[in-house]
């Protein structure tokens, strides 16, 4: 399980940094540039992760990956990471840096999955229905899901809206599968 208190303490002390040497929008970047990193060469993460292979070797190979790609701060508090032994929590740590980055800037990120690509008047027509629950600017992030064959669903924190049609069709097979019938009459 892990340390969600530990996570936020490095993000926030990340962004408090960050913040104090007008860095908010770069860290953001260069944490979202390791975590997809990363994510995707499993050689990587695999010498980042095994505990035989020795701290100044993994700083090493850190700093030649991302020298040139992120910023110094940033690879500090990598090699930092690294040095405490909390390499296994850096896409949680960025995770949490995104979500307090969004808080300081004051921007809602509300997610809109529909099955096609929607245009900006749609995008504003949708986003009536969560106007009320939501501070701030609005970011949308819009996701493609063809497995909620039409409609749409709107998402913003634990808020969710469901006005799609695999949800409509679920909620008539629960209706149809009740046993109305009563003997005798």
């Amino acid at each position: 399980m892990k340390n969600t208190l530990l996570i936020r303490r490095y993000a926030k002390a990340f962004l408090d940094f960050a913040i104090q040497n007008n860095m908010t929008e770069e860290g953001l970047a260069d944490l979202e540039l390791i975590t997809n990193t990363l994510n995707d060469n499993r050689e990587l993460r695999n010498i980042l992760f095994l505990p035989f292979v020795s701290k100044s070797k993994k700083e090493n190979i850190v700093t030649k990956v991302f020298k040139d790609k992120i910023s110094d701060n940033t690879l500090k508090l990598i090699i930092l990471l690294l040095e405490n032994n909390r390499q296994n929590i850096i896409s949680e740590i960025f995770a949490t840096y995104r979500n307090l980055y969004h808080e300081y800037k004051n921007i809602a990120l509300v997610t809109i999955t529909t099955t096609v690509d929607i245009d900006e008047k749609r995008q504003q027509d949708i986003l009536k229905i969560i106007k009320g629950k939501t501070t701030g600017n609005i970011q949308i992030i819009n996701k493609i899901d063809k497995e909620i064959i039409g409609g749409f669903i709107i998402s913003y924190l634990d808020y969710q809206y469901d006005a799609s049609i695999r949800t409509k069709l679920r909620n008539l097979e629960f209706l149809f599968t009740d046993n109305l019938y009563v003997k005798g009459y």
